[in-house]
């Protein structure tokens, strides 16, 4: 029997993160959105920092060794000094991804929240409004103990925040009737179905209406856009010296049709059908992977490994196998 689906929020950075198989950061205004949009106009590996201070060392060394990284983000909702952009998805270009090679970002909420759910040793996913069923998808084909972590704004539960997690929800309980949800993702739900109009109720949250008054108030409009982006940004680490460092990559580049199979199921008269989930990945496919051909792998918390280590595991792990199967 199939594992029923189960779905936790939380409401704001700081909270307890309970154990799940995955999570989806949300910072619909904008974190998650401009990285989104990053992935979206074709961007390469995008490096969400912790601070502005460590964004701009990390954009230094980055342009040391050979790299164009992009700087972007935001203080207070305003550009840093010296950063190229701020947090704004129409401020990205096609042309200013395609003139950098990768970026730096670092914002007051959101990339604070990708590296805290990192932190846990948990797949970490990048999910919007813009790309939501796509996210979905992709979380679902990690587990079935799905984790929305709202960054909230100052360390409080944001209505916009709770207000996507709710979208997210709501799609997901429509696939999966039996969706198991704590108490904090009853909340989430409840407050979209008692939203009204999805963009007028975002434009309401503070923070939204705090941007409006800053001149950002087209990026609402924006960020509130449902399912045009088949992109999933998720977070790898790759080697920095003795440790490790957290970079987004979209994980679902070859999947550029994705958010469109409701609307073909729809369309073909199917209901209460479920997509084929794809096979849980083998946890220690990401660091063969790594070891045969230096590629990408998972990232699987905030405390560097040396390569030498994962190798060391990995032979004991080979051996073990070729014991048991010499057993048999």
């Amino acid at each position: 029997m199939a594992k029923p689906v189960e779905a936790d929020v939380v409401l704001a950075c700081g909270e307890h993160l309970p154990a799940v198989d995955v999570w989806m950061v949300i910072d619909v205004l904008r974190a998650t959105t401009v990285i989104v949009r990053w992935f979206e106009l074709g961007g390469g590996d995008l490096y969400p920092a912790a601070s502005v201070g460590a964004a701009r060392d990390l954009a230094r060394k980055l342009s040391n060794e050979g790299e164009t990284p992009l700087l972007m983000g935001e203080e207070n909702a305003i550009p840093p000094a010296g950063f190229d952009l701020g947090n704004s998805p129409l401020d990205l270009s096609r042309e200013a991804v395609q003139t950098h090679s990768c970026a730096v970002m670092a914002t007051s909420n959101g990339t604070k929240a990708l590296l805290d759910a990192a932190a846990t040793g948990t797949p970490v996913l990048a999910a919007c409004c813009r790309n939501a069923l796509a996210a979905l998808e992709h979380a679902l084909s990690i587990g079935s103990r799905i984790g929305l972590l709202c960054a909230g704004r100052r360390r409080r539960p944001g209505w916009d925040d709770m207000l996507c997690a709710g979208l997210l929800l709501a799609e997901l309980r429509r696939d999966h009737p039996g969706l198991v949800l704590a108490d904090s993702a009853r909340l989430a739900l409840l407050a979209w179905q008692s939203a009204g109009s999805f963009q007028e109720s975002m434009a309401s949250a503070d923070h939204a209406v705090f941007l409006s008054k800053i001149g950002y108030g087209a990026d609402i409009a924006f960020a509130c856009e449902q399912d045009v982006a088949s992109v999933v940004p998720m977070l790898h680490e790759k080697p920095d010296g003795d440790g490790m460092i957290a970079v987004l990559r979209n994980s679902a580049g070859d999947r550029p049709n994705l958010p469109r199979l409701r609307r073909a199921a729809a369309a073909s008269g199917a209901t209460g059908t479920h997509r084929r989930r794809a096979p849980a990945p083998d946890k220690f496919a990401s660091f063969l992977q790594y070891i045969e051909d230096g590629a990408q792998y998972f990232f699987l918390g905030s405390e560097g490994r040396k390569k030498d280590s994962l190798e060391k595991k990995l032979r004991m792990r080979q051996g073990y196998s070729d014991r048991s199967r010499t057993k048999d």
